[in-house]
């Protein structure tokens, strides 16, 4: 009896290593897709800017960066505070990953000039963040819940940076090839590709793993947003660890724009 259970628990993880890992190519292509290539669209494909409209189109970058910042905790919170029959993961990642579809569809596709690109920039950018950020935090939040077993995570995790690196590598080299000598109707057909491929991935995940069943108390410990700023606040190594990575958002954002 206990060796089926064994056998069991082992096929259940195999499943779910590969279902979790190669979901997450469409993650990567689509990220490429907007952190590397979205302002060389803005810059190239003929949207009317000034160089000043430009030059405040780069700070917004960076506003959008210490924002992203930001919202990765508060959606933390929100994934603790889930409690559904589907877990506590899944359902953000599908959520998250039809509305980044969407978002990444209007990025291309809508094409005001001037002054009304910089706003729609600033809005589209912001909502990118969020809805991106509504698939990514659950995503890497699920690696612990696989597996018990520190070998079995790291397995997990390993594999998901190779098919991460298969993600972005795909996407740079067909976005590359692709947008030579017709960017705009280039980046608005891998637009379209690339949210139904990232909402297929996604599916791969969402339904390919199975969940652990999460032990919910009567009266769960509601984890609120004012509570986690607290814990980073108290929290040295944490404290010096979100100043890095809002440092690296901000530094990576003035690159970009730059």
């Amino acid at each position: 009896m206990k060796t089926s259970v064994i056998d069991y628990e082992r096929k259940l993880f195999n499943r779910n290593k590969w279902a979790y890992s190669v979901g997450g190519i469409g993650r990567d292509m689509v990220y490429q897709l907007v952190a590397t290539f979205f302002i060389t669209y803005v810059q190239f494909s003929g949207l009317g800017l000034t160089a000043f409209q430009f030059v405040v189109i780069g700070i917004l970058l960076v506003v959008g960066r210490v924002w992203d910042a930001v919202n990765d905790p508060i959606m933390g919170s929100i994934v603790e505070n889930t409690h559904t029959r589907w877990g506590k993961f899944r359902p953000w990642i599908l959520i998250g990953a039809i509305l980044t579809a969407i978002v990444i569809v209007f990025m291309f596709n809508f094409r005001p000039s001037g002054w009304g690109f910089v706003i729609f920039f600033f809005a589209i950018y912001l909502v990118w963040e969020m809805a991106f950020t509504l698939n990514d935090i659950p995503y890497w939040s699920l690696i612990p819940a696989l597996s018990k077993n520190k070998k079995d995570r790291d397995t997990v995790t390993m594999m998901v940076v190779v098919f991460a690196a298969v993600g972005a590598f795909a996407g740079n080299a067909i976005i590359t090839l692709t947008m030579v000598g017709r960017m705009v109707k280039a980046f608005s057909m891998i637009s379209y590709t690339f949210a139904i491929f990232f909402i297929a991935c996604s599916l791969l995940t969402v339904f390919g793993v199975k969940e652990p069943q999460e032990d919910v108390k009567e009266n769960p410990e509601k984890v609120s947003i004012k509570k986690m700023f607290q814990v980073i606040a108290k929290n040295d190594q944490l404290l010096w660890a979100s100043l890095a990575l809002m440092l690296y958002s901000v530094g990576s954002g003035l690159l970009t724009a730059l």
